[in-house]
């Protein structure tokens, strides 16, 4: 896999002419053989080409798969690393012609994907206690999928230390949006909406999927988290952090810099007044 910059992460493509990929494939089809994680798109046996297809459960599944064989720290990309790479055009194929699933929204009502719905919000109720349930959730960062015929679609979603989650209150409305929204590149998602070349289609209830198609608009209410097509195309992106741990022990750091910072120029303003250091 070659990996681009974006800012301080790295980004790949999905690609066939990667052998550790064509094993990860090869994998997939034989592990979850059978379930909606399998895409008609695949095959193992092929050299050249991005991976064509996307949903949630396949995204997860191999990536996890991807890890394993690579022994790499990467993660499915998040909605934050999609913004950041499509601001600096290094998604690696235009992107207009494909589109790529995201992670997932979960409401505060339930709706679709009820089974999965009730499994989610039980996860986060007791293992990510900073997300608010009375308000839209976002599910990014990579979890496991597991085959179980209690749930939508066969498979079931575990989330752990490598999951991502976090509150989006502007998931609770739609309308368009400006690419130049600086809160696009910190959580994904738009800050305001009014106008702008670009739309947020939101949801209002259940367990929906996230992505970006090839309009750029950006959808969180669509409930088949099955479907896919010959347009959908997965990135992955070197992991800096351990899920939402890691967000904290950045925030931690970033404090720290700024209080020797600060002293720093405390010293001085006392050197410049008084002459003493």
């Amino acid at each position: 896999m070659k990996f681009q910059p974006i800012n301080t992460d790295q980004i790949a493509m999905l690609t066939y002419e990667s052998p550790e990929v064509r094993e990860a494939v090869k994998k997939l089809l034989e592990d979850y053989k059978g379930t909606a994680a399998v895409l008609s798109t695949l095959d193992s046996e092929d050299k050249e080409g991005p991976l064509m297809g996307s949903n949630i459960y396949y995204r997860n599944a191999l990536v996890n798969i991807l890890r394993e064989i690579t022994g790499e720290d990467i993660l499915p990309i998040s909605p934050a690393q999609s913004e950041i790479a499509l601001a600096n055009g290094t998604l690696g194929q235009d992107p207009r012609e494909f589109y790529e699933d995201l992670g997932l929204a979960v409401y505060p009502k339930q709706g679709s994907n009820p089974i999965l719905w009730r499994h989610l919000r039980d996860q986060i109720q007791s293992d990510f206690k900073d997300a608010d349930l009375s308000q839209s959730i976002v599910i990014a960062g990579l979890s496991k999928i597991v085959k179980d015929n209690e749930y939508e679609n066969g498979l079931r979603m575990d989330l752990g230390e490598l999951s991502k989650i976090y509150n989006a209150l502007v998931l609770n409305k739609e309308g368009n949006f400006g690419s130049a929204d600086p809160e696009l590149q910190k959580t994904g998602f738009p800050s305001k909406l009014g106008e702008g070349s670009r739309k947020l289609c939101a949801g209002n209830s259940g367990v929906c999927r996230l992505n970006r198609d090839g309009s750029l608009y950006l959808y969180a209410g669509i409930g088949d988290l099955a479907n896919s097509n010959n347009y959908g195309r997965v990135h992955v992106a070197k992991n800096f952090s351990t899920g939402n741990n890691g967000y904290k022990e950045l925030e931690i750091l970033a404090e720290a810099e700024k209080r020797k910072i600060d002293e720093r120029l405390a010293k001085a303003r006392n050197y410049l007044l008084t002459g003493n250091i």
